[in-house]
């Protein structure tokens, strides 16, 4: 009977040898080769792709859109603000950039109501230029907001007034012009540089202000009032030395009206011609500028 019992446990030795080694058999040729193919090819194909996270801005956006089809323009820029300022990864975000610009340069220049703008009831012996002074805005802004095309004013016309406490930062690294609002610093409107001539001496980061609003024609500078207002040259003259605002391609004449001498490279930073015009609507002389890399 002992006999018997060590020739069992002799046999099922025997088996469970045998399965170790077809284990290790198989493994070794078959499974093993098939795990470092698949390890292989998934190796080439790299990793897989990361999950495209919801853009949260978009809802506000479409909500925005919607805004403007029922003419609600200050409650959709408001919305795009919103967006700007809490969603700045959002893809919409240059598109709500933009808009907000459009919309303000509308609200601004138009006889819309909005906070801060008031209309000046003209009585006899008032004069553009004190008026201008007293509501902190410029005869250029007057009468492109009241669609006025004739400097003279008679008792009874109303003009549309705004104080143009507006701030100018020019940053380098991202090659725009960006407007603040007077009160409290708000993104107002942006322009893209398209080139930059600074002298070395002029480093950021430092603060300005616009000393001059200039219009050249015919060698001499000329006011809003005159016939050559629209065809002058313009640049933007803050009070540090080289510092300029100028029109992309301005010629040669206009850079020697401020110095006397001619130049082939007149510096400052430059814009589109278009947007440098619409600057002039609304800057004004003692608008702080700041430079930042």
């Amino acid at each position: 009977m002992a006999r018997i019992r060590l020739l069992l446990a002799f046999f099922a030795l025997v088996v469970l040898a045998s399965g170790i080694f077809a284990v290790a058999y198989y493994y070794k040729n078959y499974l093993r080769p098939n795990l470092e193919v698949t390890q292989e090819i998934e190796g080439r194909s790299g990793p897989k792709p990361k999950r495209e996270l919801p853009d949260l801005g978009l809802k506000e956006f479409e909500a925005a859109q919607a805004l403007l089809i029922d003419g609600e323009l200050q409650a959709a820029r408001d919305r795009l603000l919103y967006l700007m300022e809490f969603f700045p990864d959002s893809k919409k975000y240059p598109e709500a950039k933009y808009i907000v610009g459009e919309i303000n340069m509308d609200l601004l220049l138009s006889p819309t109501p909005m906070a801060g703008k008031e209309e000046h009831l003209v009585k006899s012996g008032d004069l553009l230029a004190p008026i201008a002074r007293k509501y902190q805005t410029t005869l250029n802004y007057m009468m492109r907001a009241g669609g006025r095309t004739n400097h003279v004013i008679y008792p009874g016309d109303r003009l549309v007034v705004y104080p143009l406490n507006f701030r100018v930062r020019i940053s380098l690294s991202q090659q725009t012009i960006t407007i603040l609002t007077p009160d409290e610093g708000k993104f107002f409107k942006d322009y893209e540089i398209r080139s930059v001539n600074l002298p070395r001496t002029l480093k950021p980061p430092l603060s300005a202000k616009i000393a001059e609003m200039v219009a050249w024609h015919d060698g001499r500078a000329v006011t809003f009032d005159s016939a050559h207002y629209f065809d002058a040259e313009k640049w933007i003259r803050a009070d540090k030395v080289g510092l300029f605002i100028r029109a992309q391609g301005a010629p040669p004449a206009a850079a020697a009206g401020e110095s006397g001498e001619d130049s082939s490279s007149p510096i400052g930073v430059k814009v589109d011609r278009a947007d440098l015009e619409e600057m002039f609507a609304y800057l004004r002389s003692s608008n702080s500028i700041e430079l930042v890399p």
